[in-house]
C-alpha cells in the first residue's frame, strides 16, 4: 500500500487513468438488464483509490470539464434549438414541466430532511442520472464565499450522492419507463407499438428490433426494350405508370443517349431502372429482358447520409418529403434508411420528421447532392476537427460564464459550466446551419463528451475520497429512499399529465420518461420491451430540452437550498 500510495502521490495522471481504467472494466460487468456503465464506475473506482489520499490538480479537473460541457451542448444544440417549434410543442411542454418537477421534489427533500447544499445537489445529478449537474453546482458551490473546507466538504457531498443515488435511479428509470408505466397507463406496450404502427402507416417488413433486410429496398436493373407494349412510349409515359420508378439511363445502338422525358423509346434500347423492389419488377418485366450489357449507360450512383435541418421539413409527415422536393431536384432519388437517436425508425408514410434526423438517400450524383441541400446538410465524415472554431467555442464559454448578473443583492454568474454549455449549444447550432466551417465529427464530439466526463468524474472521486465514508455513516440509509422520491414523483406525475393533459400515445409517452431523466438505457428498454423503435419518437426532443435545463438546475438547488 505505501508503494502504491507513494506512486499515485508523486504522480497523480497514474492514478486518474487507473481510475479510467477500472472503472470502465466495473461498467461493462452486466447483471440481468443492468449494467453501472463506464462514467458511474469510474466515480466509484476513483472514491476507493481516493481513501489513499491523492491530489490531482484543480486545472485538469476544470479543463476536462470545460470539454465535456461544451461537447455535450455542441451535439444537443441543433436539436436543442429546433425542438423549439410549433410541431414538437407537446414534448417541450412535458420536458419543462418534468423539470420544475423534480426541482420543487429536490427543493422540498432538501428542506424537509435538513440535506445541506453539497447532498441536494448531488441528489439531483445521480436521481436523474445528469452527470453534468454535478460540476456546475460544483462550481457553484466555490463562488459562494464559503471557507475552503466547508466548499471541499459540501462538493465531496456532491460526488458521493451522486455515486449512491445513480445506482437506484438508473434502475428505477429504466424498469418504470419498459414495465411499471405501461402497466399503470393499462396497456401492452407490444400491442400499444403495434397500433400506432399502424396509424403511421403500413411497411412492408416483419423485423425484429434492430434487424434490417439484406435485399436492399431500391434497385437498380439493365432492361433491353423488346416488349411491344413499351416500344413507342415517351419516357414520361412510361414513368407516370411505373409506380416511381425511373429511367436513370439509356443507350441505344451502343451509345449513351440523354434522358428526356420527351425521348421515345425504340425496340432494342437498353435502359436502367431504378426504383423500390417490387415496382421496378414489374417496370422491367413490362419492357423486355434483363441484361448484364452496360456499354454506354454512364450511370453514376451515390449514397449520402443526410441532417434534416431544413425548417421546412421538421415536424412533416414522412410521406410530404417527396412532395416538397421539387421534382427535377429529387428525380431518381429514393430514401433508404431513416436513423434517430442512434435507433433506426421504419419508413412509415405517417412517421414525423425532427431536427437531426439522419436520412440515407440514394440516386444518381446530381439529383442526390441537389436533394440533400434542400433537406439538410450531407454529413461529413472527415476525421479533421476545426480546432479554431473548437476553440473560440470554449473561450466563448469561459467569457459567458465570467458576466454576472445581481439577483437579491447577490452577484450570480453562470460560470465555466453554464456558460460553455450555451455556447456549445450556439456553436453546435451555427454549425448545423452552415455546415461549410467549424468540423467537429460526431464521432470526435462523442469521444470529447465522454473522455472529458471520464477525467472530470475520476478527479472528483479522488477529492472526495476521504471524506465518503463519513457522508454514508450519516445519510447512507437515507439516500436510496430520497433516490427514489426524486424519480418516482417526476416520472408518475409526468405520465399522467402526457396522457391525459397533452394525449400523447402511451409508447411515444415511455420514450419521453427515458428521456425526461437522461436515460439511453431506459430508452433501450423501452424499445425491447415494445418490440419497435416508436418510443424513440417521443425520446429525443425531451432530451435535449431536459439535459440543459437539469444541467442549469444543479446551481439553482445550490443557490436555493
Amino acid at each position: 500500500m505505501d508503494l502504491i500510495k507513494s506512486l499515485f502521490t508523486s504522480s497523480p495522471f497514474v492514478a486518474l487513468f487507473m481510475c479510467i481504467a477500472i472503472g470502465y472494466a466495473i461498467g461493462k460487468v452486466r447483471v440481468g438488464k443492468f449494467q453501472l456503465g463506464g462514467i458511474v464506475g469510474t466515480l466509484f473506482a476513483a472514491i476507493i483509490v481516493g481513501q489513499v489520499g491523492v491530489e490531482v490538480d484543480q486545472s485538469v479537473k476544470s479543463i476536462a470539464f470545460a470539454l465535456f460541457i461544451y461537447s455535450l451542448g455542441y451535439v444537443s444544440g441543433p436539436q436543442f434549438f429546433s425542438s423549439l417549434g410549433r410541431n414538437t410543442l407537446s414534448q417541450v411542454h412535458l420536458a419543462i414541466f418534468s423539470c420544475i418537477v423534480i426541482f420543487a421534489t429536490v427543493w422540498g427533500l432538501a428542506h424537509f430532511f435538513g440535506l445541506d447544499k453539497g447532498t441536494a445537489a448531488g441528489l439531483l445529478a445521480g436521481a436523474t442520472t445528469e452527470s453534468a449537474s454535478v460540476g456546475t453546482a460544483g462550481e457553484a458551490l466555490a463562488h459562494l464565499g464559503l471557507d475552503s473546507g466547508k466548499v471541499k466538504t459540501l462538493q465531496a457531498n456532491i460526488g458521493v450522492t451522486y455515486a449512491i443515488t445513480y445506482l437506484f435511479g438508473f434502475t428505477l428509470v429504466v424498469f418504470f419507463v419498459s414495465v411499471v408505466a405501461p402497466r399503470m397507463m393499462g396497456v401492452n406496450l407490444k400491442d400499444a407499438a403495434k397500433s400506432y404502427e399502424s396509424e403511421l402507416g403500413d411497411v412492408n417488413e416483419d423485423l425484429d428490433v434492430g434487424q434490417e433486410e439484406a435485399l436492399r429496398d431500391v434497385l437498380v436493373r439493365l432492361h433491353r426494350v423488346t416488349n411491344p407494349a413499351g416500344i413507342g412510349m415517351t419516357i414520361a409515359e412510361f414513368e407516370k405508370q411505373q409506380d416511381g420508378v425511373i429511367i436513370q439511363a439509356l443507350a441505344r445502338k451502343g451509345r449513351h443517349r440523354e434522358v428526356t422525358q420527351e425521348l421515345v423509346l425504340a425496340e432494342g434500347d437498353r435502359v436502367e431502372l431504378i426504383g423500390k423492389r417490387d415496382p421496378i419488377m414489374k417496370a422491367g418485366s413490362y419492357l423486355g429482358e434483363e441484361t448484364a450489357d452496360v456499354r454506354g449507360m454512364g450511370f453514376v450512383g451515390q449514397t449520402l447520409e443526410v441532417v434534416l435541418s431544413n425548417k421546412e421539413f421538421v415536424g412533416a409527415e414522412f410521406s410530404e418529403l417527396k412532395e416538397r422536393i421539387a421534382p427535377e431536384l429529387r428525380r431518381g432519388v429514393f430514401v433508404t434508411k431513416l436513423v434517430r437517436a442512434e435507433h433506426t425508425i421504419e419508413l412509415r408514410p405517417r412517421t414525423r420528421l425532427q431536427a437531426g434526423d439522419v436520412l440515407t438517400i440514394y440516386g444518381p450524383t446530381d439529383s442526390v447532392t441537389t436533394s440533400a441541400k434542400a433537406v439538410g446538410y450531407s454529413m461529413d465524415r472527415g476525421l479533421a476537427v476545426d480546432y479554431v472554431y473548437l476553440a473560440l467555442g470554449i473561450i466563448t464559454g469561459v467569457l459567458i460564464g465570467m458576466i454576472s448578473v445581481s439577483i437579491a443583492g447577490s452577484p450570480v454568474a453562470l460560470h465555466t459550466g453554464g456558460g460553455c454549455l450555451i455556447s456549445g449549444l450556439i456553436f453546435g447550432w451555427l454549425r448545423s446551419k452552415h455546415p461549410t466551417f467549424g468540423r467537429l465529427p460526431a464521432a470526435t464530439a462523442l469521444h470529447l463528451k465522454d473522455f472529458g466526463l471520464s477525467i472530470f468524474v475520476a478527479s472528483v472521486g479522488l477529492a472526495v475520497g476521504p471524506q465518503a465514508l463519513t457522508l454514508l455513516k450519516a445519510q447512507g440509509l437515507m439516500l436510496p429512499a430520497l433516490a427514489v422520491t426524486v424519480v418516482l414523483v417526476p416520472l408518475i406525475s409526468s405520465m399522467y399529465y402526457a396522457k391525459f393533459v397533452l394525449k400523447m400515445e402511451p409508447v411515444v409517452i415511455c420514450g419521453a420518461l427515458a428521456g425526461i431523466l437522461t436515460c439511453t438505457a431506459g430508452l433501450n428498454a423501452a424499445v425491447s420491451e415494445a418490440g419497435s423503435e416508436t418510443p424513440v419518437l417521443g425520446y429525443t426532443v425531451p432530451y435535449a430540452i431536459a439535459n440543459v435545463l437539469l444541467t442549469l438546475l444543479g446551481p439553482i438547488i445550490v443557490l436555493t437550498v
